[in-house]
């Protein structure tokens, strides 16, 4: 079998799997980190890339309340667009700073099939300098609920941009997730590029990064939206 024979199995095995365990519900790019991870050892289900996680250092002066408040999500790579073919559309997060520690996470977007309000909420732990783990407590894969998932912020400036990477290990295959977020919907080009530089420069790919929609139909008062 070859490589590209292998990354089409993998794609046909987590949109099946997407399908089947969150019919009613939206998935954050870490979960479907997780989801990838967690499907290494099924049947017919193959991994994304052999080895381990690379070592990749996450932004050393990272100040949790600078960083709280509503990102647009600018792009994400495009595996993960792929394999998120009935993704978000619209999609922006808000982080309310719980402590010292702790982040609260809401994911929040519109689904782009039928434009429907979609919503996922998590808790984060600041463990280390820029490394957050994500616990989504009302979202579950395979029946266990969503918890650990790595978030690492690997730069930011705070106003403008942020880059976030995760990556999950199983049984030495790794899947890895990419996103840049933005404070403005539409970004500058010189945020862009700022953002993009950062992704050379920890060898991840900039081609793979594809923007997400913010074009058609996005309503951001999700309040007077129904769930």
């Amino acid at each position: 079998m070859t490589y590209s024979e292998d990354i089409s199995n993998l794609e046909f095995c987590l949109v099946n799997s997407v399908r089947s365990e969150f019919k009613n519900s939206q998935m954050h790019p870490v979960i479907v980190l997780m989801l990838a991870s967690m499907t290494i050892g099924f049947a017919n289900c193959q991994t994304l890339t052999l080895g381990r996680c690379p070592n990749i250092d996450a932004k050393k002066d990272f100040d949790l309340a600078k960083y709280a408040g509503k990102w647009y999500e600018h792009s994400k790579n495009r595996r993960y667009w792929i394999i998120m073919d009935t993704g978000l559309k619209c999609a922006s997060e808000t982080y309310s700073l719980d402590g010292n520690d702790t982040l609260l996470m809401h994911h929040q977007g519109q689904r782009i099939l039928n434009n429907r309000y979609v919503s996922v909420k998590a808790v984060g732990k600041h463990v280390a300098p820029g490394k957050l783990l994500f616990t989504f407590k009302d979202t579950t894969i395979h029946g266990t609920s969503v918890q650990d998932a790595p978030y690492w912020v690997l730069d930011t400036d705070y106003d403008n941009y942020a880059v976030v990477w995760s990556c999950s290990e199983n049984a030495g295959m790794k899947a890895e997730i990419t996103w840049i977020l933005t404070r403005q919907l539409k970004p500058e080009p010189s945020v862009v590029r700022a953002a993009m530089d950062i992704l050379s420069r920890n060898g991840l790919s900039r081609t793979s990064m594809v923007k997400t929609n913010h074009r058609s139909r996005c309503r951001y008062d999700h309040r007077r939206m129904p769930s």
